[in-house]
């Protein structure tokens, strides 16, 4: 845990005007930590970490960190590197500085420019997908967005890619 004055909000919870900071988990850059690390607040990482994180806060890997774990957070900010396998439950944000190689599984993901993401890519829509019945695809049928389009150039299915061209009849 960093040292901060007190009433001196910064970090984290940068913006947050509070008389006591939230306080966070931290790994600073002078330290290793090998193992499973489990946070029910935010965790920073800066130094280097190899193992199993979960968290059940923002994961922020740091600017000049290495990360190689399995990472189960609820959103995760990537500024450093970091490989291996990610669940994140909301956004997954790699920032101009940050490296991720690993298979991902997000609800969200964000990929500023100057960012390198390798990896596999799997969009867990979770509760977004079963919210509306008419924005749902199923096998075999068009994506309602794509019927929209399809509409727009006189019931032709022209514009749609051939592997979601209407059937006469729809």
């Amino acid at each position: 845990m960093s040292y901060r004055p007190s009433g001196q909000v910064g970090g984290l919870n940068e913006g947050i005007n509070t008389q006591t900071p939230e306080s966070f988990s931290l790994i600073d850059r002078h330290s290793a930590f090998e193992g499973t690390l489990t946070s029910s607040r935010d965790l920073r990482i800066e130094g280097e970490m190899r193992g199993t994180v979960r968290c059940q806060g923002l994961l922020y890997v740091a600017e000049g960190s290495d990360v190689d774990a399995t990472v189960e957070a609820a959103n995760v900010t990537v500024a450093g590197q970091l490989q291996g396998n990610i669940t994140c439950r909301g956004k997954l944000q790699i920032l101009p500085s940050g490296r991720v190689t690993a298979k991902v599984i997000t609800e969200s993901l964000v990929i500023n420019e100057g960012a390198v993401y390798e990896g596999e890519l799997q969009m867990d829509l979770g509760s977004l997908a079963s919210s509306s019945d008419s924005g749902r695809v199923s096998s075999g049928t068009t994506p309602a967005i794509l019927r929209r389009f399809g509409d727009q150039n006189n019931g032709s299915s022209a514009a749609l890619p051939p592997s979601t061209a209407r059937k006469d009849g729809e």
